[in-house]
C-alpha cells in the first residue's frame, strides 16, 4: 500500500488533483480526490504504478463540482 500512496503523492499537484480525504478501517482504504481531468489522471497514475505489483483497487468517478462530499465530511466533524 505504501507504493500506491507514493505513486499518488508523485502526481498530486493543486492544479491537477488534490486528495480531499481518506478513510481507513476494517482492512480497507478509501481515497477521495478532486481531479481536473479524468483521462490525464488515469494516464499519469498508470505510468507511476506500471512497475508495481498489481494493486487490488477499484476506481469510481463521479461529478462533484461543488465539493459537497468534502463539505459534508467537514460538517460531520464540526458537529462532533
Amino acid at each position: 500500500m505504501l507504493q500506491l500512496e507514493g505513486a499518488l503523492a508523485q502526481i498530486e499537484r493543486p492544479e491537477f488533483y488534490i486528495e480531499a480525504y481518506r478513510r481507513v478501517g476494517a482492512g480497507l482504504r478509501e481515497y477521495v480526490f478532486y481531479i481536473a481531468d479524468r483521462d490525464r489522471f488515469l494516464k499519469e497514475f498508470n505510468s507511476h504504478v506500471a512497475g508495481h505489483p498489481r494493486h487490488p483497487i477499484e476506481i469510481k468517478f463521479y461529478e462533484d463540482e461543488a465539493w459537497s462530499e468534502l463539505r459534508d465530511l467537514i460538517d460531520d466533524f464540526s458537529a462532533a
